[in-house]
């Protein structure tokens, strides 16, 4: 890995959630909500149901960016809930389903919040003259209302998620609709995320100079015997505040 140098870049383009804010919890209180209601008592029951929506989640996603028609994340999440929830055995009715699907995107916002120093860091970057973006797979409209929650918007020039291009991370046209907005060149662009083939993949694919944000201690020599090594990041980084500090 090559030697960092800020003053390669004028723009850099963060992912959003797991990067620059910690959304960690809110999944886990949306799917508690709708298995209480659903009668599911067993942990053992409770922690299938969570792999599960996390595996048809990111099964769903794969299957867009390999050519399926575009499926919105409100609607990917409640299949997924609903179809977690059948595997168990247990059938509930889509009202149900729905409103935990709407609680469960509410808690996107809601349970979100910053990293520490994130905006110390943006403040810092945007004096610096760099241009930013985020750039999300979640659910549509919801980056920018977390980032004007905490008076973040006005930081970034462009902000894209899916629903503004019908296309997912790692495919081009979220990465392309960001670079146009930015007006700058693949070449000129940092993108700094946690989720491998979404981030990472996706970055490369672009042709961006990528960091990636190892959170969950995941083993690179598997990812990229697994997405090939065209797919390596530039740097591996523990946390977005290792990110700041490299600066």
């Amino acid at each position: 890995m090559t030697s960092f140098d800020i003053n390669r870049f004028d723009a850099i383009i963060f992912d959003l959630d797991s990067t620059l804010i910690d959304t960690h919890r809110y999944p886990m209180v949306a799917s508690d909500w709708l298995l209480e209601r659903s009668n599911v008592e067993s942990n053992d029951q409770k922690e299938l149901y969570i792999r599960n929506l996390i595996t048809r989640y990111f099964t769903a996603i794969q299957s867009i960016v390999e050519g399926g028609q575009y499926i919105p994340p409100f609607e990917i999440v409640k299949s997924a809930m609903a179809e977690s929830l059948r595997d168990l055995g247990y059938y509930p009715d889509q009202k149900l389903v729905e409103d935990a699907t709407v609680y469960f995107r509410s808690l996107h916002i809601e349970m979100s919040s910053p990293y520490p120093g994130i905006e110390e860091l943006l403040k810092q970057l945007k004096d610096w003259g760099l241009k930013l973006g985020v750039l999300s797979n979640s659910f549509e409209g919801n980056a920018s209302k977390i980032l004007d929650n905490y008076g973040l918007h006005h930081y970034f020039q462009a902000i894209v998620d899916c629903g503004d291009v019908y296309a997912y991370k790692p495919m081009k046209e979220p990465f392309s609709r960001v670079l146009e907005l930015l007006q700058t060149e693949p070449s000129k662009a940092l993108y700094v995320g946690d989720e491998y083939y979404a981030d990472m993949v996706g970055a490369k694919m672009s042709k961006l100079t990528a960091v990636w944000i190892n959170t969950r201690k995941q083993s690179l020599e598997d990812l990229i015997s697994k997405y090939g090594p065209e797919n390596t990041p530039d740097y591996v980084l523990s946390s977005i505040t290792e990110f700041a500090q490299m600066l």
